[in-house]
């Protein structure tokens, strides 16, 4: 019985596109259906930003060579989206999500400072926070249900002292 045949990398590639998209869908489905108001807006969020970057990638010969600046519009626009969540949210898993995008937003602010940073080692580091992003959603949106079961309410925003 023969091994089975190595992935060669566009397949390996294009598996790890379906996965992440499979994975983006999910969690932010899950998180819009059965979340509260900071699950519901960052679910809508990530799904907002993922569409749009994708929107804005520049031509494959030149991609990420430079800052790609749409994508940092983006990651910028989300950045501060997860800063008003984290900030009002009775939660702190809104906290986790925009301190890894300000990790993200750090990455292209390196890009534009310093150019010669390896293409490779650039798209990587501004993709890898939305795995943890979405689990963490996914994770908070459970935690919101079970709260939810357990007392009966779960309240979404942080109490202010009007006083």
């Amino acid at each position: 019985m023969n091994a089975p045949a190595a992935l060669d990398g566009h397949t390996k590639v294009v598996l790890r596109i379906l996965v992440f998209d499979a994975l983006i869908i999910l969690c932010c489905s899950y998180a819009l259906l059965r979340g509260g108001a900071p699950e519901r807006i960052c679910g809508c969020a990530l799904l907002i930003a993922y569409a749009a970057t994708l929107a804005s990638y520049s031509a494959l010969p030149i991609r990420f060579y430079r800052l790609e600046l749409r994508i940092f519009a983006v990651d910028l626009a989300l950045l501060f989206v997860l800063v008003a969540v984290a900030l009002r949210a009775d939660r702190r898993w809104p906290l986790l999500l925009a301190g890894l995008q300000l990790a993200t937003v750090t990455m292209h602010l390196l890009k534009l400072r310093y150019e010669d940073i390896i293409r490779v080692v650039y798209a990587f580091t501004i993709a890898i926070a939305a795995y943890p992003m979405i689990v963490a959603l996914a994770v908070g949106t459970w935690r919101h249900q079970r709260r939810l079961m357990v007392q009966g309410y779960d309240r979404p925003w942080t109490m202010r002292d009007e006083s």
